[in-house]
């Protein structure tokens, strides 16, 4: 059975692992950069995951989280509400993005309303109409 001091190191190995890991999802947001948003979230998802597993242990043993330990999970609980409104910023930005590039589907057609002035015969062009 692990002592009390090798589960603390555990408790901080895995801790500092999810800080480092928020650091860089922090950095990949400020850049807009995708790809290592994305790594480094599965990343980080991954690390919370081992962290939590880390204070389900210690809790089984009956051991407290060191005070020093719990401020710090306080600061992560803040940086990943940050982290949630960048994300939810972007994703608004990219949906205005998208929007401005092609219109929603049920707006009229660029180049009028789409149906042709007598039935059966085309009408006018439908080009940018987003489909369904």
């Amino acid at each position: 059975m692990p002592s009390s001091a090798q589960c603390a190191m555990s408790l901080e190995e895995s801790l500092s692992a999810v800080e480092q890991l928020i650091e860089k999802v922090s950095a990949a947001l400020l850049a807009a950069d995708p790809q290592t948003l994305e790594k480094n979230s599965i990343a980080l998802r991954d690390a919370a995951a081992q962290f939590t597993y880390a204070l389900e242990q210690s809790a089984q043993r009956g051991l407290p989280v060191p005070a020093q330990l719990q401020k710090r999970v306080d600061a992560i609980a803040a940086m990943l509400a940050n982290q949630r409104e960048g994300l939810a910023r972007l994703s608004a930005n990219a949906d205005r993005q998208v929007a401005s590039l092609l219109p929603q589907a049920g707006s009229p057609a660029t180049y009028g309303d789409g149906r042709g002035a007598q039935p059966g015969k085309p009408g006018v062009a439908r080009i940018y109409k987003s489909a369904g």
